[in-house]
């Protein structure tokens, strides 16, 4: 087996998923002693990258968006001329999937070399009205929802990654992680917050960041919608083939692990999607009558 493919054993990929049960369903007889389980609906999409996509961290281990997820993602929760918002892109690939599939495209970066690869390659050789349909912008990670503030209540997709770097950095200061408060604040009524993440070393630990994200959704007023597993190699004779990234094969060679310890190599990443509701709910006031009362 060589450094640049490995099979997973699997021989036949099946998930059984159960959709979340509606108030009617779940009420039931009063004579019914027990309440149904919930179960979130759970898909697998098979996402191989087309070329090579740089990983979303340093260190090589979180998954990016490749092409074909980019492209499910803007498919699935937007339509044409639609805004679609993507924050901290490690390349250019969801900007321009989102632009050649007519919808407009706002992104804010760190890196000013970064900026410039994904302008030159969204724009170059795309009609003047293409190019006014792709907005990057540049800013320090504190100040990235202040360069988006002209786009609160606009975007139909919003995009951003919780990768081990991030976890790593909040557990360093020992502060909470970034609510997503801002990001759902960009988005319009019925619009979607994609959140791409997986099973994370911090400190040698792992740390599942899935069950905080829901909750932080949850505070910020998003309805959490579908847990989407993106597997990152084609499936050939039933079996899914995983073609590593260059940076997971240099942290692979340079770890020193016994050989006689299997190594943990990541298959897929985490894509969790959230929907704002259509309507707000109902604020609870004073009523307007209490002073004539009083």
């Amino acid at each position: 087996m060589s450094d640049r493919d490995q099979v997973a054993g699997v021989t036949g990929l099946r998930i059984v998923t159960t959709a979340p049960h509606s108030s009617t369903e779940s009420s039931g007889s009063s004579s019914e002693s027990f309440s149904p389980v919930r179960h979130l609906p759970l898909n697998v999409w098979l996402t191989a990258p087309e070329g090579q996509s740089p990983a979303a961290c340093a260190n090589g281990c979180c998954m990016p968006v490749t092409g074909r997820l980019a492209r499910q993602l803007i498919t699935t929760c937007s339509r044409v001329d639609d805004l679609v918002v993507d924050v901290h892109p490690a390349d250019h690939t969801l900007v321009a999937n989102a632009v050649v599939l007519g919808r407009r495209v706002s992104t804010v970066v760190i890196d000013p070399a970064v900026a410039g690869v994904i302008w030159t390659r969204v724009t170059s050789g795309r009609s003047e009205a293409d190019r006014r349909r792709v907005e990057v912008r540049i800013a320090r990670a504190e100040a990235t929802y202040v360069a988006l503030a002209h786009r609160r209540g606009e975007a139909a997709l919003v995009v951003i990654r919780r990768t081990c770097e991030t976890e790593s950095n909040a557990i360093s200061i020992g502060g909470p992680l970034q609510e997503l408060a801002e990001p759902a604040a960009l988005l319009a009524p019925g619009g979607h917050l994609v959140v791409v993440t997986g099973l994370h070393l911090i400190q040698g630990r792992p740390r599942d960041p899935v069950p905080g994200l829901v909750r932080e959704a949850q505070r910020a007023g998003l309805v959490y919608l579908q847990h989407i597993v993106a597997v990152h190699g084609p499936v050939r004779r039933r079996q899914i083939v995983l073609s590593l990234l260059p940076a997971q094969v240099a942290v692979r060679r340079t770890q020193a692990v016994s050989p006689h310890v299997p190594t943990a190599l990541r298959a897929h990443a985490d894509v969790l999607i959230f929907s704002k509701p259509l309507t707000s709910p109902a604020s609870v006031g004073p009523c307007p009558c209490g002073e004539e009362n009083s």
